[in-house]
């Protein structure tokens, strides 16, 4: 093994074992007796307990963890990207496209759940709002990031296009010999501007633009297949 992958080993390791607690969901609580006896005394009512909490309250913790997932788990992967993009590690890791698929699975149970949730149709009704000309989008948006279980939707939602964006850039870049180590940074952190980077990098360095996969040279028959 040589010495930049064994650093890029290093580092994946020791951020593994650092973030590993972020996907874990903080344990329920469950709802006992003393928690819902009034408090001058009395008989336990069973009633008391709403229909349906116990799988409310497991839904949500099961949002909780895979935002927490989401969140992190792409740091490991842009990490390699950025640290060591020609080791033979990333291009293990990152040359099949399985990590993008394997978030989005974990994205899609997020909006399943959250779609199962309190307000879900509240918030279809102000998307609407949003691609309403007439109305101010922003404010539209605001009031989506009301709901938890819409930002709990969006924020992998970004992370993920992010990461893939991030790596259709690291990949173009090892094809064609070109250093993406500041681009992958800002599509990290802000998204767009770091494509906007690679491709005036790209320039700068007379490579031409990054073709993302699309030949100019090929027949129009081949491009519709």
């Amino acid at each position: 093994m040589g010495s930049g992958t064994m650093s890029v080993a290093i580092i994946l390791s020791a951020f593994t074992v650092y973030t590993a607690t972020a996907f874990v969901p903080n344990p329920i609580r469950p709802i006992s007796e003393d928690m819902i006896r009034p408090k001058a005394g009395g008989r336990f009512n069973k009633d008391f307990i709403p229909k349906g909490v116990g799988m409310s309250l497991a839904g949500q913790d099961i949002i909780e963890a895979g935002v927490s997932f989401d969140t992190f788990a792409p740091q490991f992967l842009w990490l390699s990207m950025i640290v060591a993009p020609e080791s033979s590690v990333t291009k293990k890791i990152m040359g099949p496209i399985v990590p993008i698929l394997a978030l989005s699975l974990v994205h899609l149970g997020i909006v399943v759940l959250a779609a199962s949730q309190k307000g879900a149709v509240d918030q279809i009704l102000i998307f609407g709002e949003v691609f309403d000309p007439s109305l101010s989008q922003l404010t539209g948006m605001q009031k989506l990031f009301q709901f938890p279980n819409f930002v709990a939707e969006e924020w992998p939602h970004v992370l993920i296009w992010d990461l893939f964006v991030g790596r259709a850039v690291w990949l173009d870049g090892v094809q064609r010999g070109i250093d993406t180590r500041l681009s992958l940074s800002f599509c990290n952190f802000i998204g767009p501007p770091g494509l906007l980077i690679y491709a005036a990098t790209c320039l700068i360095t007379g490579k031409g633009l990054p073709a993302m996969g699309y030949s100019p040279d090929s027949p129009d028959d081949e491009i519709e297949q």
